[in-house]
Formats: structure tokens, sequence, C-alpha cells
């Protein structure tokens, strides 16, 4: 819906918008509702990108980017991530970067110190017991939390 209708969505088309954001609160109230107490993790899938928008907007104090630009940012190197790890291949990373592009949503940062964000992530919620987890994509609106995940992959995935 979102890539056929960017056009309407710039232009600000009521009853388009009323429809998605109507479907974002069915889904997000869904995974609430099976975990209501964050118990099972399910919620965490509501956080893609999440991890590297945090320290994207720690890092830089939250001065620099608003946070659908951090998490834009954190959606691709998530998903390079994924990548990396064999989970995606390069035909979701592209679809993905052309509708966060087409958007008008950046997709990188270049002039972060990799290692400040990485030691910015050690604070995100979703590490346990000083291990990392991530929210990576399968396929085109699904992903999965993931941890046990190599610093060094996620360096990459932050300077790619």
């Amino acid at each position: 819906l979102l890539e056929d209708h960017v056009e309407e969505i710039h232009a600000r088309d009521l009853g388009l918008l009323k429809t998605i954001i109507s479907r974002c609160c069915q889904l997000k109230a869904q995974v609430v509702e099976q975990d209501e107490r964050e118990t099972t993790g399910l919620r965490a899938i509501l956080n893609y990108g999440h991890t590297f928008c945090h320290a994207f907007e720690t890092v830089t104090n939250y001065g620099r980017f608003l946070h659908g630009e951090a998490v834009a940012i954190g959606m691709m190197c998530a998903a390079r991530l994924a990548e990396s790890m064999g989970r995606i291949d390069q035909q979701l990373i592209s679809r993905q970067a052309a509708l966060l592009t087409a958007c008008n949503l950046p997709l990188t940062v270049s002039d972060i110190d990799p290692e400040a964000l990485l030691a910015a992530m050690q604070h995100d919620k979703k590490v346990e017991h000083g291990k990392l987890r991530f929210v990576l994509p399968t396929k085109i609106g699904h992903v999965e939390l993931v941890d046990d995940v190599s610093m060094d992959l996620v360096r990459a995935a932050l300077t790619t």
C-alpha cells in the first residue's frame, strides 16, 4: 500500500492516511494484546530499526535527526545486518531503501563514530545478559528478535 501510494501520502490524502494509520494501530494493538506485559519478547518486533535508531539519537544528543529519520536509518542498518547473516537478500534491502527514499527519509549516516554507536547500543532495553538483541527482517513485513549477533557484523552494518 505504501509503495503504491507514495504520491498520495505526500499530498496528504486524508482517506489514505486514515487507512494507513488505522492499519498501523490495528497491527500494534494485536501485538501489544499478545504481549501486554512484555514477557514473551513478541512486543520487541514493534522496534524494528530502533536499536540502531536509539544509538544515533543518543550519540547526537537528540538534536540531529527526527525520530522517524533515525528509525529509517536504523531500519537500513538492521536490513544490512540481516543480509550479512544470510536472513534476507539484497532485493528486500533495495525495496525498503526505495520506499524510504520515496518518503524523503535518510538511509545512511557516515560521520558518526561506529564505536560510539556500539557503546550507546549497550544501553538499549533489548540488551539481555550483556548481549545485544536485534529486531531483524526475514521478509517484507516480518521480523524476528535475534540475539548472539557478532559485533563485527553490527559494526559493518553501521559503516556500509
